[in-house]
């Protein structure tokens, strides 16, 4: 993955070559950093999620957080994981004030990440993921704002 363009997209054959996808993604990644993971049910952002998760030192079970929208595990730094699935409104999500950890001292993966579009911080990644068929998976990465995570 080259770190100099805005954007990448890769297609992956089996749930393997996504996690690795991701875990060379994760790389680039460390404390400030905001990824969206955008894209429908089934499509594998979990994945994603928990492939980053191990590739910057997450041992415990990342599960998907879907009903208790927020799960932080330690590895070389926090990593915040959210779903926002569930979320109903953006007010809802305000109330929670789960965007406080979209700019915080750790790496935040956000599932559902468009459904708060607007509190998004000024800088971070666009992860989608668009399921082919049952294995295959075009993942699109993309930069957006400026800053060095």
């Amino acid at each position: 993955m080259n770190a100099g363009s805005s954007q990448t997209i890769t297609r992956t054959s089996h749930e393997s070559e996504t996690e690795s996808v991701a875990g060379q993604f994760a790389d680039q990644l460390g404390p400030g950093s905001f990824v969206a993971l955008i894209g429908p049910l089934g499509a594998g952002k979990s994945v994603f999620a928990r492939a980053v998760g191990r590739r910057v030192g997450v041992t415990a079970a990342m599960p998907s957080p879907t009903y208790t929208l927020l799960a932080v595990h330690q590895g070389r730094c926090p990593i915040y994981h959210m779903d926002l699935y569930r979320i109903g409104s953006l007010a809802e999500l305000e109330h929670a004030a789960l965007h406080t950890y979209f700019e915080s001292d750790g790496i935040c993966l956000v599932e559902w990440a468009e459904r708060a579009r607007s509190l998004w911080p000024k800088s971070g990644w666009c992860v989608t993921l668009h399921a082919d068929d049952e294995q295959s998976r075009t993942i699109t990465i993309e930069r957006f704002g400026g800053g060095a995570k």
